[in-house]
């Protein structure tokens, strides 16, 4: 009976396989300044999805992007070089190694060129974020009031190969507006982004009087490299009130705004109650309490004064290990129109030996509790 026989048949381990349209890119002469840009294209030419792993460049002057999702069967995915040639005149030769999750064997992408000098000036679209170049993602809409929507113009241009859609905004808030004009930008077309920012819908959303805003606005797009862009606004809010609202309004009196306890020996603890009173026509609300590194506030146990109604927040300071001149602070914040934010202050001289002087006594000027 003859003998069985068993063969081995090794399997390729490179099953799943990614094919780029070309591997090395010469740029020919170009001007010293604008990033030189460049995106290579692939196919997942297997018939498993294929993620990119790693992409990394040759030098901290290229900066590499890539398609993070995997690519399935038959997609296409990118890579892309940004090559910064400023301050960097003559020729170069920069490579991108890109690793993939089916295969250990790295793929070697190559750019090169002849950086000339130039005194022209520099391309304005010097932030590169994958195939879209702005002049800037990042502004001010300086101080802002209620009764305004001003605007906020960002402009882009499409430095890769394939049109860009803007699609829509994301998770943005009632405040603000997006356009687009052109709505999709060919390649190597310009266009702009304009922000437009709601004072009337930000008062309605709750933003307060004299207060600083700093907001990301998030931007999806069709860019396959990087779908998400992302531009950074701030500013300063402040709301315009009517005479009728003014007339209405609550209104905060700090009879006290300052004490000196004078000298105080080291471990003593210093305490003063600040009073507040509502001077106006509706309730006062005390929003919030904030003392400072070093000094302890209480709120008082009643948040909302009736017209007429007073209360009082206890001011604590706790002299233990500290000597010297001493200046503690506590931020009261109301929904007083004309005086949201008011700014109290405990001061003290700590002494470490003998000679703890009589304390200090607060202001007589103002009015009194």
């Amino acid at each position: 009976m003859p003998k069985a026989t068993w063969s081995l048949i090794l399997l390729p381990l490179g099953w799943a396989q990614i094919t780029f349209d070309k591997t090395e890119h010469d740029f020919g002469e170009i001007i010293e300044g604008p990033p030189a840009v460049y995106t290579f294209t692939f196919k997942n030419t297997s018939s498993k999805p294929v993620k990119l792993t790693s992409v990394k460049a040759s030098c901290g002057c290229t900066t590499p992007s890539w398609t993070q999702d995997p690519v399935p069967p038959g997609g296409t995915g990118q890579v892309q070089a940004s090559y910064d040639t400023k301050g960097r005149p003559g020729n170069f030769v920069k490579t991108i190694t890109v690793q993939h999750d089916a295969d250990d064997k790295p793929i070697i992408l190559t750019i090169k060129g002849v950086v000339k000098n130039s005194n022209q000036p520099q391309d304005k679209y010097s932030e590169v974020d994958a195939n879209l170049a702005w002049t800037k993602r990042r502004e001010s809409f300086g101080h802002v009031k209620s009764d305004q929507t001003p605007s906020l113009t960002f402009e882009v241009k499409n430095i890769g190969q394939t049109p860009v859609e803007f699609i829509e905004g994301i998770d943005l808030k009632p405040m603000f507006k997006l356009s687009f004009s052109p709505k999709v930008l060919a390649p190597n077309q310009e266009g702009k982004v304009i922000i437009t920012l709601d004072g009337k819908a930000a008062r309605a959303a709750g933003w307060k009087n004299q207060s600083g805003f700093y907001e990301i606005i998030r931007i999806r797009t069709s860019d396959p490299i990087s779908p998400e862009k992302q531009l950074v606004v701030n500013g300063s809010f402040e709301i315009v009130y009517s005479p009728e609202e003014l007339a209405k309004a609550p209104k905060a009196i700090f009879p006290v705004m300052e004490f000196d306890g004078g000298e105080v020996l080291e471990g003593q603890m210093v305490e003063y109650r600040f009073v507040i009173r509502n001077e106006g026509k509706s309730d006062l609300v005390i929003e919030s309490v904030k003392a400072s590194c070093g000094c302890t506030a209480v709120e008082p146990a009643d948040k909302v004064l009736k017209p007429g109604a007073s209360t009082e927040i206890i001011a604590k300071f706790d002299s233990r290990g500290r000597t010297g001149p001493q200046h503690k602070t506590i931020t009261v914040e109301t929904n007083d129109p004309l005086n949201s934010r008011v700014v109290l202050h405990l001061k003290a001289h700590v002494i470490s030996t003998s000679g703890f002087g009589v304390g200090g006594t607060a202001p007589t000027s103002g009015s009194s509790y």
